[in-house]
C-alpha cells in the first residue's frame, strides 16, 4: 500500500502501483523514491510515517512530516527551527550505531520533511511497563551502553536535553537493518528535536526552556541553559525511574525540597549497593558543578571503584574498543604511577583536563534566583548591571520618507508590501512616531494609566519600559527564558505582569524595576502554566487579582499581591489566546465588588466570567475561526472581538447577541481595542494594516500602515501599533 500525504485527504491508502493519491490527486512519492506505507506516531507538530526507499531496493525507513494543526504563527515559527535543528544534529553526529542515520531533509509541497533510518525495538517505558522495575544489573547494562554514546555526543558539541525512558529505544535483534558496528549495541537514543549546540551555550544569556518535566534539571527548566552535566541528570533520573518504577514527579517532596527514591527502595524491600547509590546521587545534584561534569568522568570513577574494589568488570566488554582501551590504560596509570609511559602521560594530561573543568565549573557563577515569600525585593535584580549601559539613552526618530515592510511570514510564504508615506496614508492621525531598539517581533504592549510610561514584550526575551511621550528607551527587564507575549500594568502604576512562551509569571516592581514575585503553580513547581505558553495577563481594575490563559487551554486567577493560586478555569476547548478585565462592576450581581472578565479561544468561543466564579456567565459564538483578542467597551456593555475568519465582532454582553460586523481586514485580526469614550475601535492585522471604526455604526474612519498589537492611551488621543522589524509606530490624533 502506498499512504497519501496530504493532511487533508479523506481516503489516504492508495494501491502500490499508483503515482497519484486516487482520492485526491497528490503526488504519493516523496522526491521520486520514498513511499509512505502507514502512519506510526503523531505529535503536536507533525506525524511519523513508517516508509521504504525505492532506490535503496525498499529498505524500510522513516519520514517525519512537519505539521502543525492549531498553533500560533509564533509556534510554528518555532517548532520548524526544531525540526530542522533535529535534522542537523542528526547529520553532525554521522554514522554512530546508537544513533538514527540521517538520510534527507527538504521541503516539498509547502511541508517539510526528515527521512531518517528505521530501528525497530520498544523503549524503556515500555519495557518498564511490561517487564517492572529494572534490577541493579539492568541499570548498570543501561550506564555502560548510554556513557560512550553520551561521550561521543558531547564531544560533537551536541547536547540532547531530553533523555528520559521514551527517548532510548532498545534494538529488536531481529532488525534487519543490524550491520557491523550495530550489533554490539542494544540501546539507540532518539529524538535530537532539541538538542543543541554545547558552543552556543553562554553563561551571561537566557535560553529556551525545553526538556521534560522530571527528568530536565533545574538550569534547564529554570534558566534555559543545559551543559554536559543537564544530560548527565537526565540519564540519572532516568535510572532511577527504571530502577524504582515511579515517575520522576512522584519522587519529588515538596515539603523537604529532596527526592525519596532512596526511601521508596527501601519500601520496596530493595537494596541496591552504595556504589550505585552514590553515583546516581551524584548524577542529580541540583547544582551543576556538584555533578560529574562529563560522561568520561563517571566512566573513570567506575572503572576506578571497581579495580580497587575487585569488581569483575564485565560489563565494560561491552563497551566500544576506544573507550575499553582508555579505561584499562588509566587503571595501570593508577597501579603503577612511577612509570610514565607516552600512553600514561596521556592519560594524565586527561585527568588534569577533568580536574581543571571541575574547578572551573565551581569556580563559575551559577546564582540562584531566590523564591519570593510575599515579599516583592526578594528577588535579585536581572537588569542592575544593564539598566547603567550608556545604549539606553536612545531617542526615536520621526518618520517623513517612504518605507517597505516585509510581512510577517504566514505558513512560510513571504509576501512584500511598499507602504505610502504614514502621514499621507492617514487623514485623521497627522503624525506619526517610531521607536525601535532591535529587529525582534513586539508582541504585546502595555500604557499606564498616566499615559507617560509604554512597556513592551518581544520574541528576543526581553520586556522594555519607553517614555511614551519622547520615545526614549529607559529600561530593560531581563528575567524571561523565552519569548514575552502578554504584558498588563496596574492601575497604580507600581507593578508590571508579564507571561510568555517560558510558561511563567513574573510580577515586575516598576519603580525598582527588579523581579518582585512570580507565580508558582502548585507548591514547588517553577511554572505557572505547567503545559502551556501562556498567551495574555491581565490584572483586575481593583487590583487584586490576575488572570492569565495559556495554551494549555486553561484559565488561571491568582492573588496578585502574594502570587497564590485561586482558581483555575477550564472550559476552553483549545487555547486561551486574550483575557481582559470589564472596567466597571459586574452587571450580573447587586454586589458592588463584582467583577466580570472575558477570555477566546482558538475553539472560536468567548465567555464572559465573572470573579470567584468557577463556571462561565455566558458563551458567545459566531466566529468561523479561532479568536485572538477581546476588548470591553468603557461602560462593560459591550466586547469586541477579533479572530482569524479576518472579521470583528461586536457583542452585547448581557444578552449575548451579535450587535456589528465589521469587514475590512484581508487576514486574521489578533488584536482589538476600544478608546475611553467608545467612540472608536481600533483593530490590528498580520495583513499589514490597523484599521479605525467607528464603534457606533461600524463605519470604517482610517486605514493606518502597521500590525498588532495596538493599544490607546487613556486619554485615547494617542495610538501604538505594532511595525515591522521590531518598530512600534505612536500615532497621534
Amino acid at each position: 500500500m502506498s499512504y497519501c500525504l496530504n493532511l487533508h485527504c479523506q481516503d489516504p491508502q492508495n494501491p502500490n502501483d499508483v503515482e497519484f493519491c486516487q482520492t485526491c490527486g497528490s503526488k504519493l512519492l516523496l522526491r521520486g523514491h520514498y513511499q509512505a506505507i502507514k502512519p506510526i506516531g503523531n505529535g503536536s507538530f507533525g506525524r511519523t510515517l513508517l516508509a521504504v526507499d525505492l532506490d535503496r531496493f525498499n529498505t524500510p525507513c522513516v519520514i517525519k512530516q512537519f505539521s502543525p494543526q492549531n498553533h500560533s504563527l509564533l509556534s510554528i515559527k518555532k517548532g520548524s527551527e526544531l525540526f530542522k535543528r533535529e535534522a542537523e544534529q542528526l547529520l553532525k553526529l554521522g554514522e554512530h550505531p546508537q544513533v538514527p542515520t540521517f538520510y534527507a531533509y527538504f521541503e516539498e509541497e509547502e511541508n517539510l520533511f526528515l527521512v531518517e533510518e528505521l530501528i525497530t525495538g520498544k523503549n524503556l517505558l515500555q519495557e518498564l511497563s511490561e517487564a517492572g522495575a529494572f534490577s541493579e544489573q539492568k541499570i548498570w547494562k543501561v550506564l555502560y551502553e548510554i556513557l560512550p554514546l553520551l561521550k561521543f555526543i558531547h564531544e560533537n558539541e551536541v547536547i540532547h536535553r531530553d533523555i528520559k525512558p521514551e527517548n532510548i529505544l532498545r534494538v529488536n535483534e531481529a532488525n534487519s537493518q543490524q550491520v557491523g558496528e550495530r550489533k554490539k549495541y542494544q540501546l539507540v537514543l532518539i529524538d535530537f528535536g532539541v538538542s543543541k549546540l554545547s558552543s552556543q551555550t553562554d553563561p551571561n544569556k537566557m535560553g529556551t526552556i525545553t526538556g521534560t518535566l522530571g527528568y530536565a534539571p533545574i538550569e534547564q527548566i529554570r534558566g534555559g541553559k543545559a551543559y554536559p552535566a543537564s544530560d548527565l541528570y537526565s540519564l540519572g533520573m532516568t535510572c532511577i525511574h527504571l530502577l524504582t518504577g515511579v515517575a520522576p514527579n512522584q519522587l519529588f517532596d515538596s515539603f523537604s525540597g529532596e527526592l525519596i527514591w532512596r526511601s521508596l527502595l527501601i519500601e520496596q524491600g530493595k537494596k541496591i549497593s552504595y556504589r550505585l547509590e552514590k553515583i546516581l546521587d551524584k548524577l542529580v545534584k541540583d547544582l551543576v558543578k556538584e555533578r560529574y561534569q562529563s560522561a568520561t568522568e563517571l566512566l573513570i570513577e567506575i572503572a576506578l571503584v571497581s579495580s580497587q574494589n575487585g569488581e569483575p568488570k564485565s560489563e565494560s566488554k561491552k563497551l566500544d574498543v576506544s573507550e575499553r582501551n582508555f579505561l584499562e590504560k588509566l587503571q595501570i596509570h593508577q597501579k603503577n604511577s612511577q612509570k610514565k609511559s607516552h600512553l600514561d602521560v596521556i592519560v594524565q594530561a586527561e585527568i588534569e583536563a577533568w580536574k581543571n573543568q571541575k574547578q572551573s565549573g565551581e569556580s563559575a557563577d551559577y546564582r540562584q534566583t531566590k523564591v519570593s515569600d510575599n515579599n516583592e525585593d526578594s528577588y535579585q535584580p536581572f537588569t542592575q548591571k544593564l539598566s547603567y549601559d550608556n545604549h539606553l539613552q536612545y531617542n526615536s526618530e520621526l518618520l517623513d520618507n517612504v518605507i517597505e515592510f516585509e510581512q510577517k511570514k504566514a505558513n512560510f510564504v513571504p509576501t512584500k508590501t511598499k507602504i505610502r508615506n504614514y502621514v499621507a496614508l492617514s487623514e485623521l492621525w497627522k503624525t506619526v512616531q517610531i521607536i525601535k531598539d532591535k529587529t525582534t517581533h513586539v508582541n504585546s504592549i502595555a500604557i499606564d494609566a498616566q499615559g507617560f510610561l509604554l512597556v513592551s514584550g518581544s520574541d528576543d526575551k526581553i520586556m522594555r519600559l519607553w517614555n511614551l511621550q519622547t520615545g526614549q528607551l529607559l529600561h530593560k527587564f531581563l528575567g524571561h527564558t523565552a519569548e514575552v507575549y502578554g504584558i498588563a500594568i496596574s492601575a497604580d502604576g507600581r507593578r508590571v505582569i508579564s507571561g510568555g512562551d517560558d510558561r511563567t509569571i513574573l510580577v515586575w516592581n516598576l519603580q525598582k524595576r527588579r523581579i518582585a514575585d512570580r507565580f508558582y503553580s502548585y507548591s514547588g513547581s517553577p511554572y505557572s502554566h505547567r503545559d502551556g505558553a501562556i498567551f495574555s495577563v491581565a490584572i483586575s481594575p481593583d487590583g487584586e487579582t490576575v488572570a492569565s490563559g495559556s495554551a494549555d487551554h486553561t484559565i488561571k486567577i491568582w492573588n496578585q499581591r502574594n502570587g497564590e493560586l485561586l482558581y483555575k478555569l477550564h472550559e476552553h476547548l483549545d487555547r486561551v489566546f486574550c483575557v481582559t478585565y470589564s472596567k466597571v462592576n459586574n452587571i450580573y450581581t447587586e454586589k458592588n465588588d463584582g467583577q466580570i472578565f472575558a477570555s477566546c479561544s482558538a475553539d472560536g468561543a468567548i465567555k464572559i466570567w465573572q470573579v470567584g466564579c468557577g463556571k462561565s456567565l455566558k458563551t458567545l459564538r459566531g466566529h468561523s475561526g479561532g479568536v485572538y483578542s477581546v476588548a470591553f467597551s468603557s461602560d462593560g456593555e459591550a466586547i469586541a472581538s477579533g479572530g482569524a475568519d479576518k472579521t470583528i465582532k461586536l457583542w452585547d454582553v448581557a444578552t449575548g447577541e451579535l450587535v456589528n460586523i465589521f469587514e475590512g481586514h484581508s487576514q486574521a485580526v489578533l488584536s482589538v481595542v476600544i478608546n475611553r469614550d467608545d467612540r472608536i475601535l481600533a483593530s490590528g492585522s498580520i495583513d499589514g494594516t490597523v484599521k479605525l471604526w467607528s464603534l457606533q455604526t461600524g463605519k470604517l474612519l482610517d486605514s493606518l500602515c502597521g500590525y498588532h498589537p495596538v493599544q490607546f492611551s487613556p486619554d485615547g488621543k494617542i495610538l501604538v501599533s505594532g511595525g515591522e522589524g521590531g518598530r512600534m509606530l505612536i500615532w497621534r490624533l
